[in-house]
């Protein structure tokens, strides 16, 4: 037997999970192929959001190195609002010359290795048998496949997230300089790739010093407080340019609000519905070591409740931060996505863990932990399942995909004939039209829903889809249609405001439940929050400003070119601006406008 067979046959659970894993990332190219078929033509089906992290890379290929906003020609470089380092990452294929499409799948087969050799390692380092660190990791990998499958955001942050569980456990473990080193460049990189894993980082290394503060272990907290030291020196660029860019642009907090930014002491449900989780599995751990007093002096099971605790503490914590900030940015949905991750790898763990103590456990207790292990796997098994149903359920998505597919025919043309950047209209009730040109092409966008988490002021993001709106004459009503609203409000005025009063009510009406005269306020839709006079307002700005004046709009936004949709855009009548048809096929026709 050779070396290399050796090696393969000594590391076979890698060797097998690596096949797995390269097999499931041809699932988004089944799926194309049952889907569309011999309709292919070139884009990408959209399985969730991803055209907005896409057109992040595409930007950054095309020599916007800055990061800015892929969508509007005049914001092209504008600084990113969010850094992402994954995005300028996931660029590289691109700048060695690789189609977009191949970079994609590329960057989609690169980082789920990289996903599966880290958990994979984490399993280990925490002493999982090998083929069952195999097992945990494959279905860790299914439940998060969506997020691996998104360009940029989660893609590239579960690595560096179970990187850092790998050094904070080793660190736990021994307190030698070079897990010193490696926790600190583990923690340091969290800050480059997403903003809620730095700050989880953060507290739980806080919780980790405090820990060993409590205890006196001198120790550990000289090794945490230096990782934190050195974590914070790497990362520390990143808090400052936040800073700078708040008092730089008037604009931060308008955009950070159309992220989803509330200014309420009210957590969100999902510090229950996820989060109540963590506190299932530390409760279960303290029971444990409470009641238990032969798993009280393993040491392995020490190791495992410390980390456990200081990593289930930390996230379910970052959740609920903004009991204490009143600074509520979504975190609840974002910490849910490292939040069920961490639960199925604490749950392989601390099964492994007490299959291999049967024996110290009575018979009460080994049934008991059946039935909590058992449990928490079923919460995964189900959030697995909810959070891959357009991968492994495509019925619903085969029309959508077909429809794009006919997006091609008309970028080719755009890329061919039109060599400058160039801002092209589309009816943004089209939603992926408008968010693919920048991702297909070379070109720019005049309005797009997706911009809304780019920085711009409020103002110039709604002018811009009254704008787009020309043709279709938008109503009150039609602007007060729900759908509608998503096109140009952000999360903040079209969800949070409205949720965090109804939470209040709610929450209010539960502690007082026995006073029937309290007055706990008043539920509120989005619409009855911004009121009438808003939506009013709109309508009178398109009618008495925007309509009359619409050709020194097109030329304020440089617009040069409509694409119109003969099934969708019946009301768009392209040539009574005055523009002339260049291009037009089945679906699909596109206009250039005269030059001003």
């Amino acid at each position: 037997m050779t070396r290399t067979k050796e090696f393969l046959w000594r590391h076979r659970p890698v060797v097998v999970l690596m096949g797995i894993v390269l097999v499931l990332t041809a699932v988004p190219i089944l799926d194309t192929f049952l889907a569309v078929g011999n309709a292919w033509q070139g884009i990408l089906p959209t399985f969730t959001d991803e055209p907005t992290y896409a057109s992040h890379v595409h930007a950054i290929g095309e020599g916007y190195l800055n990061d800015g906003n892929p969508y509007f020609l005049e914001h092209r470089y504008d600084p990113p609002i969010v850094i992402f380092g994954g995005a300028w990452m996931n660029a590289i294929p691109l700048f060695a010359g690789v189609p977009f499409n191949a970079a994609l799948m590329i960057n989609f087969i690169f980082w789920s290795l990289m996903f599966a050799v880290l958990a994979y390692w984490l399993f280990r380092e925490c002493s999982v048998p090998p083929w069952v660190a195999v097992i945990g990791t494959v279905f860790l990998y299914l439940q998060s496949y969506a997020h691996v499958w998104r360009s940029v955001n989660l893609q590239t942050v579960y690595p560096f997230y179970f990187l850092f569980y790998i050094a904070l456990f080793r660190l736990i473990q021994k307190q030698s300089r070079r897990n010193i080193f490696f926790l600190g460049l583990a923690t340091g990189a969290t800050f480059y790739f997403f903003a809620y894993l730095w700050q989880v980082a953060v507290a739980t290394l806080g919780l980790l010093l405090l820990y060993a503060l409590v205890r006196k272990n001198w120790p550990l907290v000289k090794a945490s407080a230096l990782s934190a030291l050195i974590g914070g020196a790497i990362g520390l660029p990143m808090p400052l340019y936040t800073l700078w860019l708040s008092r730089r642009s008037p604009y931060f907090w308008e955009s950070m609000g159309r992220f989803g930014l509330v200014h309420t002491h009210l957590p969100m449900a999902e510090v229950i519905y996820s989060g109540g989780w963590v506190g299932a599995m530390l409760i279960f751990l303290v029971l444990l070591y409470w009641k238990v007093r032969s798993l009280r002096e393993d040491t392995l099971f020490n190791l495992l409740c410390v980390f456990v605790g200081v990593s289930g503490l930390g996230l379910w914590i970052m959740q609920g931060s903004n009991l204490v900030t009143g600074l509520l940015l979504e975190t609840g949905e974002h910490i849910r996505e490292l939040i069920f991750p961490w639960l199925v790898f604490t749950t392989v763990f601390i099964g492994a863990f007490l299959w291999k103590r049967r024996a110290h456990l009575t018979k009460g207790w080994k049934i008991l932990s059946v039935a909590v292990i058992a449990l928490l796997s079923a919460i995964s098994l189900n959030y697995a399942a909810s959070a891959s149903t357009s991968f492994f359920n495509i019925r619903g998505s085969s029309e959508l995909w077909r429809t794009e597919q006919l997006y091609a025919k008309p970028f080719a043309w755009l890329e061919q004939n039109v060599k400058n950047p160039a801002v092209i209209w589309s009816d943004p009730h089209d939603y992926y039209v408008s968010s693919y040109i920048p991702t297909y092409t070379r070109h720019f966008t005049l309005f797009a829903p997706f911009a809304m988490w780019e920085l711009l002021s409020d103002n110039e993001f709604r002018e811009r889809y009254l704008v787009s709106q020309y043709f279709n004459n938008p109503t009150v009503a039609d602007l007060e249609n729900g759908g509608t609203m998503a096109l140009y409000l952000g999360r903040q005025d079209l969800a949070h405001n409205a949720e965090t009063i109804d939470r209040g009510v709610k929450i209010c009406r539960i502690l007082f439940f026995w006073d029937k005269n309290k007055n706990c306020g008043t539920e509120l839709t989005p619409q009855q929050l911004l009121g009438e006079k808003f939506f009013q307002d709109l309508q009178n700005r398109f009618q008495n400003d925007i309509k009359p004046n619409i050709k020194a709009y097109l030329k304020k936004y440089h617009v040069s070119y409509i694409l119109k949709d003969k099934v969708m855009d019946v009301n768009y009548r392209p040539e009574t601006l005055g523009a002339t048809l260049v291009y037009s096929d089945d679906r699909y026709e596109i206009w250039h406008l005269p030059p001003e």
